[in-house]
């Protein structure tokens, strides 16, 4: 290839030049030839990188990791100077196109610059109005460095025509964005605009994940970590202008919504929604939110006029309660109708009116649906009527000459289905059929196959009727003092589908805690304790579990009861590691005799952290040192408590220091500026209170009364 197309490729990539370089990229993207990108990339490598010096290595030390996200995904690790130590490809996507592309030792903005020249010969660029930049959250406390990262790639980026929006996301330390990441091979950032999104709309998290990332931003709410920067005002800033300019107080619907940018000089957005009534058309200016045109027309009778209507029809008196189980805008055979369904204490009525010229389409009156269901049951000779499961109750009309209540019902081991007339009351038809086998003989089969006897008094723990590839079945899960077992048995033939007999879990969960070298009478929390047998070629129990200290996670083979693997982690910095961090702080010599008074693993502020307290011959100290980095939280160190004592007797001139009693003694420096020694002593005639600076031991308040004393 020749130079001046590689430069041409390295900005502002020209269509045609793609096509020109490989006629599969420009008509199917996944059809790219990953050597002929590799070495084009390779090519735009050492392009970029002429007539530039590299820096010194100031600093490789880790500065954090940034993400670009636009349909593949890319996670840089950049240094303190600014250069990539190191890429991660979040999809297939990216490591198609990118897979064989050395970025390693770039700068940050030369490696965006490569990626996206890279993306365009590879047909990615061609309609991606958004794009997604995550900043991890080592990056995101660096706030000199983020900002310089975020302009870089503000300034790539700008020369992209089609990339309208771009989104700043800062991370966190979310569990559930991190497993939502690894989940669906993306980067945390989209993750949390994805959870964001399905607290604010009635999306599933899966539905959302495939959305374009444009209309995830249009899903956002405003969200402090969150920074959009966009060309255009966006869908929902849009809607909100049009929908407060039409004045529309009740719940709208919109049926286009589309952004129209391209060919045109201006562009914007195009907008129709509707109420019952009434349907509006908008245009509104792209960039500047102005209203371009506008268009306002009725639609409709309103519900009001249609249910007037229904109820003269039905020769309903004012004085008859009706209640309207359903009122719905339609359409019957292309005409726009409102569809009521409604009941008196008597009957239940439908209507389809024209929602246009208020004509009745359709009107039928029917008997209740509780009196055709008592007539299925009373028929059906069920006695057990507590225990009837209705699966469907349906009134079927549509266009019949007579329509029918369906009711479909079982007891659990039967099941029945009717059709009752829906106008006069009678029995259209009737069919009974057994269904499965009784809970009771799925158990017998399970432990005749297992061999249990009543003796063993085997407990179950699971009988769930289910389906196993389409066929119904009984899942029992059960136990002896030996043994545990997984039966899943044909609900119609009671044939045995699946067992296993596994040793008891408490065996297992015994085997790990042994292995540990944890003791049984340590404070242990088990946070995982799972049976995972389904579709795995070993079955085996999973434990995860922690003294405060360290986290063990095991699996051990639920058939044999051996370990077949296990991991050792520390939760915490150990209390002497504190210990010593404390101390070198307090600059302490080894030869001080030091006491500690105070040895806790507590929270501040929800950061785990050993709380210290200790003394030496002259000073106390208090401190809390973070569980996990080792950093110190807090610190304090005050003269003793002695000496603040006697900085109070003195001062008082109490003469008969033998006889002195103290009521009070106490440091009090829960987060006031100033710590002090409180202090509250009397010799029996005279009671004094002292305040006394716990750091620099001055008298920073007293009083004293004369107590009365009673003959």
């Amino acid at each position: 290839m020749k130079k001046e197309r590689l430069l041409n490729a390295i900005g502002q990539i020209d269509d045609r030049l793609i096509s020109g370089a490989d006629p599969q990229v420009h008509m199917h993207r996944k059809k790219i030839r990953r050597q002929w990108i590799a070495a084009l990339a390779a090519c735009l490598v050492l392009m970029i990188g002429i007539g530039v010096v590299a820096p010194i290595a100031l600093g490789n030390q880790e500065a954090g990791k940034v993400t670009m996200e636009i349909n593949p995904g890319v996670e840089y690790t950049i240094t303190k100077n600014g250069n990539v130590k190191s890429v991660r490809f979040l999809n297939d996507d990216a490591k198609e196109v990118l897979g064989e592309v050395s970025l390693k030792g770039e700068t940050l903005k030369n490696a965006i610059s490569i990626t996206l020249a890279t993306y365009k010969i590879g047909g990615y660029m061609e309609r991606n109005d958004t794009v997604l930049i995550s900043f991890d959250r080592q990056l995101s406390e660096n706030d000199k460095l983020r900002e310089a990262v975020a302009e870089d790639v503000r300034r790539v980026l700008e020369k992209e025509t089609s990339v309208h929006t771009l989104v700043y996301v800062s991370e966190s330390d979310n569990s559930d964005d991190a497993a939502l990441a690894k989940k669906y091979s993306i980067s945390q950032g989209k993750a949390k605009l994805v959870s964001d999104a399905a607290k604010n709309s009635n999306l599933s998290t899966e539905a959302l994940v495939k959305l374009p990332l444009d209309e995830l931003v249009d899903l956002q709410k405003e969200v402090d970590s969150v920074v959009i920067d966009t060309k255009y005002i966006g869908m929902l800033k849009a809607k909100a202008i049009a929908l407060d300019d039409a004045g529309c107080a009740s719940r709208v619907t919109f049926t286009e919504a589309i952004l129209i940018d391209e060919g045109i000089k201006y562009p914007y957005y195009h907008l129709v929604f509707r109420d019952n009534y009434t349907q509006w058309t908008y245009s509104i200016n792209a960039i500047n939110g102005d209203i371009i045109a506008k268009n306002e027309v009725a639609l409709f009778i309103s519900l009001e006029e249609a249910r007037a209507i229904a109820l003269a029809d039905a020769e309903i008196s004012g004085s008859e309660k009706v209640v309207f189980t359903k009122e719905e805008l339609s359409r019957n055979q292309g005409r726009p109708c409102w569809v009521l369904e409604f009941h008196t204490a008597k009957y239940q009525y439908s209507y389809k009116v024209d929602a246009k010229t208020g004509e009745i389409i359709y009107n039928r009156r029917y008997i209740h649906m509780e009196i055709a269901r008592e007539t299925a049951l009373k028929d059906s000779g069920c006695s057990e009527v507590g225990k009837v499961v209705f699966t469907a109750e349906e009134l079927v009309d549509g266009g019949i000459k007579t329509p029918y209540y369906q009711f479909v019902f079982n007891d659990g081991r039967t099941q029945w289905t009717y059709r009752i007339d829906a106008v006069l009351g009678g029995i259209l038809s009737k069919s009974e059929e057994p269904l499965f086998i009784p809970l009771e003989k799925a158990k017998e089969i399970a432990l005749a196959d297992a061999g249990i006897t009543d003796a063993e008094r085997p407990v179950f723990t699971k009988e769930e009727l289910s389906r196993n590839q389409g066929r119904p079945c009984w899942v029992l899960e059960f136990y002896t003092a030996k043994y545990q077992y997984v039966y899943i048995i044909d609900a119609k033939t009671g044939e045995s589908l699946y067992n296993r007999r596994y040793i008891n879990m408490e065996v297992a969960r015994e085997t790990a805690r042994a292995d540990s070298g944890c003791s049984a009478e340590a404070r242990i929390q088990y946070t995982v304790e799972e049976l995972i047998h389904g579709g795995v070629r070993t079955p085996y129990y999973l434990f995860m579990f922690n003294d405060g200290r360290t986290q063990w996670t095991y699996l051990i083979d639920a058939v044999l009861g051996g370990i077949l693997g296990k991991n050792v982690e520390s939760l915490f910095v150990p209390l002497e590691k504190a210990k010593e961090i404390a101390l070198a702080d307090a600059e302490i010599s080894g030869s001080e005799k030091v006491v500690f008074t105070k040895e806790e693993l507590s929270r501040n502020q929800g950061r785990p952290c050993w709380v210290l307290e200790f003394h030496t011959a002259k000073y106390q100290y208090s401190y809390k040192v973070d569980a996990k980095t080792g950093e110190i939280i807090y610190n304090r160190r005050y003269i003793h408590m002695e000496i603040a004592r006697e900085t109070a007797l003195k001062d008082s001139g109490c003469s008969d220091v033998g006889k002195v009693v103290f009521t009070a003694e106490e440091l009090v420096d829960g987060g006031i500026k100033t710590p002090y020694y409180q202090f509250v002593f009397n010799d029996g005639r005279t009671q004094w209170t002292y305040r006394i600076n716990a750091i620099s031991g001055t008298i920073l308040d007293k009083t004293q009364k004369q107590m009365i004393y009673r003959a």
